[in-house]
């Protein structure tokens, strides 16, 4: 399904404590004894008897966030974790570079599966280096890459001229010329070749863990799966659900992906 970008504009709810990138970076460190530590801490508790005298056990939470406590747990990894990235959880160069990579591949024609070992293949090959991929050939480039790896090619090397020139070899310097403003960095990243709304959601959906300034973001497809396993539609409630995490939202969305993708859902229906 193809989204439009108005469509997609529909799905991104600002927090109301919208977190910046610099500030996301300076406490990244201390979130997992905070926000994370809480998530992580709802609903222990041992099976005791509810109101009905049934021994089930009473975590306090709702059936929805239960669900999304088990969703996270089976299939929430972070983005790129599969690969050879050496910080797919933090906002360096090399980590923002792949995930555009992912996101420009993982919206082509190809299988999800097919995409997914094309970008573990270029992870290995040191693609998502600006200074491999500039040093490149499209001959080199074309060896790595799959199914339409042609066009993949040549869109890669103008990445790579892009990235050098209008963003001063770093990606994250989209954060600075945005003021972190979620619409203008997804008319930021319009600039890249082969990127266009689905490929954007896609990136949104896997770099909110390190631009915290997306958060909180839910691909629409994905979204539509959220609401068949039960646990809602509604963006705002998610993110709240998850304590208004970037990185458990990134994983949620990561899980809602893989159920979505993989066809899953029965898993978690009721």
């Amino acid at each position: 399904m193809v989204t439009t970008r108005s469509q997609a504009k529909s799905h991104e709810l600002h927090s109301g404590d919208k977190r910046s990138h610099s500030k996301a970076a300076s406490t990244q460190d201390r979130e997992p004894g905070s926000k994370q530590q809480k998530t992580e801490s709802l609903g222990k508790g041992g099976a005791q008897e509810n109101g009905n005298g049934k021994g089930k056990p009473d975590t306090g939470l709702t059936e929805p966030n239960l669900k999304i406590r088990r969703l996270i747990s089976r299939y929430g990894e972070l983005p790129l974790s599969d690969t050879d990235l050496a910080d797919p959880d933090k906002p360096t160069p090399d980590t923002v570079l792949a995930l555009v990579l992912n996101s420009m591949l993982s919206s082509t024609r190809i299988s999800h599966a097919l995409a997914a070992r094309t970008v573990k293949s270029l992870i290995e090959a040191g693609y998502h280096k600006l200074d491999v991929l500039k040093r490149s050939s499209w001959e080199e480039r074309t060896e790595v890459l799959t199914e339409g790896g042609e066009k993949a090619a040549t869109r890669m090397g103008d990445l790579a001229k892009l990235i050098e020139d209008k963003y001063e070899g770093d990606l994250n310097t989209i954060l600075r010329l945005t003021s972190e403003d979620r619409t203008k960095i997804r008319a930021e990243l319009k600039n890249i070749k082969g990127l266009g709304d689905v490929g954007i959601n896609i990136f949104f959906d896997t770099a909110q863990h390190i631009w915290p300034c997306l958060a909180p973001f839910i691909d629409p497809r994905s979204l539509k799966t959220a609401e068949a396993i039960g646990i809602g539609g509604d963006v705002r409630a998610l993110w709240q659900a998850v304590s208004e995490n970037p990185d458990q939202m990134c994983r949620l969305a990561a899980a809602l992906t893989k159920l979505r993708l993989d066809r899953k859902q029965n898993e978690f229906k009721d």
